[in-house]
């Protein structure tokens, strides 16, 4: 892959929602795809638009079609996610292949596919399941215009589809119902002019087409009147129309119906058509016509009313009341009866009482007002009476009928919200935030005394700012005026969270920083955004601050590269004289020598063997700090890197009067060695460093299939708020005066880098007062490890009577370089300097098998060029050797892809790499 000229930003991609943060995180090494720092800015593009969408969205990428995908498309895997990221989509959705495959290879021939209500069987939740989807399908070019993706819009339409399929089932089900039913059923249009068809059923005769005649078609003349007012008041109400009327039946009789249609509302809420069915009650009006005839209307009413019914003389007085009037009364019936209205009314009320009896003696309209009821006890009822004349058969038998309400819930109601409004603004006169709202359209409706507070203006409807744009005209900072309201304009389309951090005027003239946040408040039934909620936050302290941690940031990051150039050049100083000595010592080893020295080359070798281990541990820093250190896992024994850490500390422990205790492992795991030391050794430096009295161990037990390391401290222990500090780098428990003596506080931040680089975690538990333990895990071995064992035949055989030319401008490595090739039979030319490594390479008339250069030759010169002069004149193997950790050293060499040696070079290495390379040559 070939990455664009600038590569991913740091933190890329932004934003994103859930799914933004998981492919920050995500490790894309692993995946065909590699580091997002290479991706084509093609892809970053792709991806970027996909997180920005509303729709769920996804982008395919690559030959083997890699998911990247926003949060509404998680929704859609279901069981499947965060797993489908980074996953081929074969691999993921295997199930619908069959489907997609073929649409997949017709867009990366640049091709676009759309399907509408497309029917797939998916594995969700681990279950097969029906579903629908609006997909479209359109080719994503890379860099250089091709064709390299597949962006896919997922739009999931199950419900609307399993919706219609429900609906059409109910409709069959609503048709046979009403096939075996004895109802009649019709149709009118929505103000009830047309009857659109009428299934009569044999009750009613039948019509297919429009008929504006119904109502003289099949409604009793005398019946007609009534009829026309039952359907006003339901088109009124937007109400079932429920009525009971003579119609003429489909043989000419004359019958009786119970007529019921109700109301089917369009989208904007009017009516849009009436249904309604109509039942055969003709045998049951004539067996009832004799008991309804001798009850009165009035009767029926006060057996079912909800409400307070009660008739009344002209002059007043009760002569029939119901149970709900006599509870808002608060008397018993036989006490109301006879009392006048007077008697239960509060005294103030009286005379708006008096008024509408008079108002609807004189209109014959029905009179309301709300008034209040006097209880005995005292206590007063709100409730609304609407007062109607009832004529009687002459003047002197009228009276009234009154219809009460009882209004004491929606009383309390007001009373509740005007008290709710009090709290509130005490409330937003109580937080230290500016408050404020607005209408949907942005016209200020409230700003807090806190706004007064900081601007000098207090806001008032009839001469504060009135809009948004007011506000940011006349107090936001010119800088910050347009991007303010082009997030306000934002949300208001959008109806998401207004979010914006600008600077504010103050009274003095001043501005300082503020957090601004505004929620939309929608109807609760449209949905609509009715205004917007929000409260402005001071942060100007909070930005100086984070101003200076920044700077504080800065200055330790170039402490940190200040201690890798360090550790570099102090690495390749060190390097040089281990690197002779190795050589020497492994020649030395190779010697007949007698018992007693080989006792005294034994604790040599395994001290030069530690030093060497030290050395690499800052080249693994260095690796770690270029981002070029990857895990070179081997099954080995434990117990060898135990040995070798206890002849470390043993002297350090002592001279700290305390106990290091090591004990075998006895078990051989698999990771990387080198990786595993250098976290080891840490933890057992910072044990004995931070330890006063009593003592370090390091002990191990089995869990499970893996192999937990413990080492253990009787010092002063971590306070739990502490624990995950540590692990940051320069941070320090109790050396706030950065004390060199007690190192630099990055070794527990390396530690915790490279256990992510082996996949494993370093825990930690402890008890202040009383130590701490330092857990490693790692797997342990199934395969036998493979013993070095002393003697034998040395691979090196095969280089007898080969050439070698090395070049390195120390004396003591060329020395120990040159007798070490010579041991191994190779015929050794040496060079100090590129002209005298020239100057042999034109004089020899065969090239030499082998050229070992030293990196820096001292003068600006290189080894490189010695290498490339020596592949030029034919020579097969070339190795250059550094003793340089430097993160530039090693990008370098990653770049240029020269085998590279580091510094203290091991024999058994070097012999082991020229072997392999020379083979078949």
């Amino acid at each position: 892959m070939i990455p664009d000229v600038v590569g991913a930003p740091p933190g890329w991609p932004m934003g994103g929602g859930a799914m933004g943060a998981l492919i920050r995180t995500h490790d894309w090494t692993a995946t065909p795809l590699g580091p997002k720092a290479n991706w084509p800015l093609s892809l970053r593009v792709a991806v970027d638009l996909v997180l920005g969408s509303p729709l769920g969205m996804i982008v395919l990428w690559g030959p083997d079609l890699i998911q990247i995908y926003n949060d509404r498309y998680a929704e859609v895997t279901a069981g499947k996610h965060p797993r489908a990221l980074g996953q081929p989509t074969r691999d993921c959705w295997p199930e619908v292949w069959d489907f997609n495959g073929p649409i997949y290879q017709s867009v990366l021939r640049g091709e676009s596919r759309r399907f509408d209500d497309q029917k797939l069987i998916l594995e969700r939740n681990g279950v097969p399941e029906e579903t629908w989807f609006d997909l479209t399908y359109s080719p994503v070019r890379d860099d250089a215009g091709r064709v390299a993706g597949v962006l896919v819009t997922v739009h999931e339409v199950t419900n609307r589809k399993r919706a219609e399929l429900a609906m059409r089932d109910s409709e069959n089900r609503f048709r046979a119902l009403v096939t075996a039913s004895s109802l009649a059923v019709y149709h009118m249009n929505a103000d009830w002019t047309e009857m659109r068809r009428l299934d009569g059923h044999g009750f009613l005769t039948d019509t297919t087409g429009g008929n504006r005649a119904w109502l003289e078609d099949y409604i009793h003349p005398d019946d007609q009147p009534q009829v026309l007012g039952a359907i006003r008041d339901a088109i009124r109400t937007k109400s079932v129309f429920d009525l009971e009327h003579r119609v003429r039946q489909a043989d000419g009789t004359l019958g009786w119906t119970h007529s019921r249609a109700v109301p089917l509302l369009a989208a904007d809420g009017e009516i849009c058509e009436w249904f309604g069915t109509a039942g055969n009650i003709t045998a049951r009006r004539s067996t009832d016509e004799a008991l309804r005839r001798s009850e009165t209307q009035l009767s029926v009413l006060f057996a079912r009313a909800a409400v307070g019914l009660s008739v009344l003389t002209l002059d007043g007085r009760f002569l029939r009341v119901n149970d709900e009037l006599c509870r808002i009364v608060g008397r018993p019936r036989e006490e109301v009866v006879g009392l006048s209205v007077a008697d239960v009314t509060h005294p103030d009320d009286m005379a708006a009482s008096r008024t509408a009896i008079e108002q609807a003696l004189r209109t014959g309209e029905t009179v309301a007002l709300d008034k209040r009821y006097r209880r005995p006890d005292g206590t007063d009822v709100w409730a609304n009476s609407g007062i109607t004349i009832v004529p009687g058969d002459d003047a002197d038998k009228r009276h009234f009928l009154a219809v009460t309400a009882d209004l004491t819930a929606r009383h309390e109601a007001e009373a509740a919200l005007r008290e709710s409004e009090a709290r509130f603004r005490l409330m937003a006169d109580a937080v230290p935030q500016i408050v404020w709202i607005t209408d949907a359209e942005g016209r200020v409706e409230f700003f807090n005394r806190q706004w007064a507070d900081y601007t000098g203006v207090a806001y008032d409807s009839r001469t504060g700012p009135a809009t948004v744009s007011d506000v940011i005209a006349e107090f936001i900072h010119p800088d910050d005026a347009a991007m303010t309201a082009e997030r306000f304009q934002e949300a208001q389309r959008t109806g998401s969270l207004f979010l914006v951090e600008h600077r504010l005027r103050s009274r003095t003239g001043d501005y300082r920083w503020f957090l601004v946040r505004g929620l939309p408040y929608r109807n609760p039934h449209s949905g609509v955004i009715v205004r917007w909620f929000g409260t402005s936050t001071d942060i100007h302290d909070h930005k100086h601050a984070e101003a200076l941690l920044q700077s504080a940031r800065d200055t330790a990051e170039a402490a940190s590269r200040e201690k890798s150039n360090f550790l570099a050049s102090v690495s390749h100083d060190l390097r040089q004289p281990v690197q002779a000595a190795n050589l020497f010592l492994e020649l030395l080893r190779r010697q007949p020598l007698d018992q007693k020295a080989r006792e005294l080359l034994k604790p040599l070798s395994d001290s030069m063997t530690s030093l060497t281990g030290m050395l690499n541990g800052l080249l693994e820093v260095a690796r770690l700090d270029a981002g070029l250190l990857t895990v070179q896992a081997r099954a080995f024994d434990l117990d060898e890197l135990l040995k070798r850490l206890y002849g470390e500390f043993q002297g350090p422990a002592r001279e700290a009067k305390l106990r290091l205790h090591m004990p075998p492992a006895g078990r051989s795991v698999r990771s990387d060695p080198l990786l595993v030391e250098l976290v080891l050794r840490n933890l057992i430096s910072n044990a004995v460093k931070y330890t006063e009295q009593g003592g370090v161990t390091v002990e191990t037990r089995v869990e499970g299939d893996r192999l937990a390391i413990d080492v253990t401290d009787t010092g002063r222990g971590i306070v739990p708020e502490e624990v995950e500090r540590i692990f940051e780098p320069y941070y320090q428990i109790g050396n706030a005066a950065r004390e060199h003596a007690r190192g630099f506080g990055i070794g527990l931040a390396t530690v915790r880098r490279v256990a992510d680089l082996l996949e494993t975690r370093v825990t930690v538990h402890s008890e202040p007062g009383k130590g701490s333990t330092f857990s490693l895990t790692l797997p342990l071995a199934v395969e036998a490890v493979q013993t070095p064992t002393d003697g034998g035949d040395s691979p090196g055989r095969a280089l007898r009577d080969r050439t070698a030319l090395v070049v390195d401008d120390e004396p003591m490595v060329l020395k120990a370089l040159e007798v070490t090739l010579r041991s191994w039979g190779v015929s050794v030319h040496v060079a100090r300097t590129p002209a005298q490594a020239k100057a042999i390479l034109d004089r020899l008339e065969t090239p030499p098998d082998i050229v070992i250069a030293d990196h820096s030759l001292g003068g600006g010169e290189t080894g490189a060029t010695i290498i490339t002069e020596a592949r030029r004149h034919g020579t097969p193997v070339t190795v250059l050797v550094t003793g340089d950790t430097s993160a530039e050293r090693l990008a370098d060499a990653g770049r240029t892809g020269i085998r590279m040696l580091h510094k203290p070079i091991d024999p058994a290495t070097l012999e082991t790499l020229l072997v392999e390379e020379l083979a078949g040559r």
